[in-house]
């Protein structure tokens, strides 16, 4: 081989990874922002990364640009991946032709080979410059094959996004387009920036205003979680990954943990008041009773009244449902319904175990939920439980009333259901049903307030959990402190269970 041919393949390798080139990296760094390279770097072991398409690029005004989308292999902890992301120094990462091919070729990629599939994502969107080049305009496409393989990917690898500044267009689709997404405080998602809104709307606003993680983490839902840092998120992608597998093809990796299964907290027996009107902390109530330390929750500051985690039970992995009192005592709105519809469906992609802690008091009611269609949506949740066939268990926690309540075990499939001392349930709570079925009984009574604490006994005694069980209405009863124990033991079978089932489910992931 002629020496000089080899040259030309150094030099350009050379100039393709010095990316937008000193000055726009020094600019990067300035901003506090790290090189993409950097990037893939703090996520994947130590020399690991593979670069796919290095030599893609174009030539303009005389200069060479190295295409702005990085891809290629890697591994983390040991575990083989798929890793793209934007190089914002050549022309804010633009998108172009030739991003939308490197990008289709990456799913494309990462689904032939079935690992996971990460993006590391902070781009501009298209850039109009590209229809003087064409010479015509197209009709807009992100390609059928990459869009089938887009969305069939969400049924059968993992796929990861993260936003580390503003990301427009297609950027933001990569962002949606995903089972777990976490974005930076200082990045900002959109479907068109801010440049965008003065020119249409004569609008002006901030970045943050149009997209910024308060916007995107605590209202719209849209993305996940938020990091206080780019390591931060970078870390949080190791965390979220460690819970599943490969591709549905596998079992979620199990862990060893010095956590003994045995665990009992005495703390648990006293932690939910008598009082039903009181509030308590589920969290700790999780904390108690999964593994040390291995909780990793999901969309935490969006549909408050749901939490959605990550979790172990003697080191094995599984999804956790729990309804947090603090917000509308624990009752599912509009916001709470699609993000338990969202995790439900990803559990059940990655054959993860569920565990539902239920204190749900119902479908929130009044106006604003009565706008914002929260029945359906409600319905939408039920549905994904109901259609789901990964392994369930719930524990009644205390309230359990009407359609929201009915929605937090599975349909025809097999629930491994206990209950709680402090559990309370049927088709409506004792205090609003006394006053509406018996309004002109109180009424009419010399002391309407005696009437009314008469009633509110009578019925107590009947809505105790134990005359539920005295007629096999729930199956058991437990002491609280003994859940983390049952739960070990049934999560063992419920992998065995599950592993038979391997493979894509007979619904697709909703994103």
């Amino acid at each position: 081989m002629e020496k000089n041919k080899l040259k030309e393949l150094h030099d350009r390798i050379e100039r393709a990874m010095q990316l937008g080139g000193k000055e726009n990296i020094d600019k990067h760094h300035k901003k506090g922002k790290m090189t993409v390279y950097e990037r893939i770097e703090a996520l994947v072991d130590k020399g690991s990364f593979l670069e796919r398409g290095i030599l893609a690029g174009i030539h303009e005004d005389g200069k060479f640009y190295p295409c702005p989308f990085r891809m290629g292999l890697a591994t983390i902890n040991g575990r083989k991946v798929a890793i793209s992301g934007d190089d914002f120094t050549v022309k804010g990462a633009s998108v172009g032709r030739l991003y939308k091919e490197k990008a289709a070729y990456f799913i494309k990629m990462a689904r032939s080979f079935k690992i996971p599939a990460i993006r590391l994502v902070e781009g501009a969107g298209g850039s109009i410059k590209e229809i003087l080049k064409l010479g015509y305009t197209e009709l807009p496409t992100s390609g059928e094959e990459c869009s089938q393989n887009r969305v069939e990917a969400l049924s059968e690898i993992p796929v990861i996004s993260a936003c580390f500044g503003a990301c427009a267009g297609i950027s933001a689709l990569h962002m949606v387009l995903s089972h777990f997404s976490v974005m930076t405080k200082d990045s900002a998602v959109f479907s068109g920036g801010p440049p965008l809104m003065k020119e249409a709307f004569g609008i002006e606003i901030s970045k943050e205003e149009l997209g910024g993680y308060k916007i995107h983490t605590e209202i719209s839902g849209m993305i996940d979680n938020v990091a206080k840092d780019e390591i931060d998120a970078i870390n949080q992608i190791k965390k979220f990954l460690s819970y599943l597998p490969s591709n549905v093809w596998e079992m979620p990796p199990v862990k060893q943990t010095n956590d003994s299964k045995n665990r009992v907290e005495e703390e648990l027996n006293f932690i939910v008041p008598d009082n039903p009107r009181k509030v308590y902390n589920m969290r700790k109530i999780l904390n108690l009773i999964f593994d040390k330390d291995s909780i990793f929750e999901i969309g935490k500051n969006h549909g408050k009244s749901q939490i959605t985690a990550l979790g172990r039970l003697n080191g094995y992995p599984v999804g956790i449902l729990a309804n947090d009192p603090y917000y509308y005592g624990g009752a599912m709105n509009y916001d709470s319904a699609e993000k338990f519809e969202r995790f439900v469906d990803m559990c059940d992609t990655f054959h993860i175990p569920i565990v539902n802690f239920v204190d749900q008091p119902g479908i929130m009611i009044g106006k604003d939920s009565e706008m914002h269609g929260t029945v359906r949506k409600a319905l939408r949740a039920g549905c994904a439980i109901i259609q789901s066939t990964v392994p369930l268990a719930v524990i009644y926690v205390r309230k359990c009333f009407g359609v929201g309540g009915a929605i937090q075990s599975g349909g025809i499939n097999f629930s491994w259901r206990y209950a709680w001392p402090t559990a309370i349930w049927g088709n409506i709570p004792i205090e609003g049903g006394v006053n509406i079925a018996h309004k002109k009984e109180i009424e009419s009574s010399p002391d309407s307030v005696r009437k009314l604490k008469e009633l509110y006994e009578k019925y107590k005694k009947i809505t105790s959990p134990f005359k539920t069980a005295e007629v096999f209405g729930i199956e058991d009863i437990i002491e609280p402190k003994f859940t983390r124990p049952i739960l070990c033991d049934w999560i063992k079978l419920a992998y065995e269970v599950e592993k038979k089932n391997l493979g894509i489910k007979r619904r697709g992931m909703r994103c």
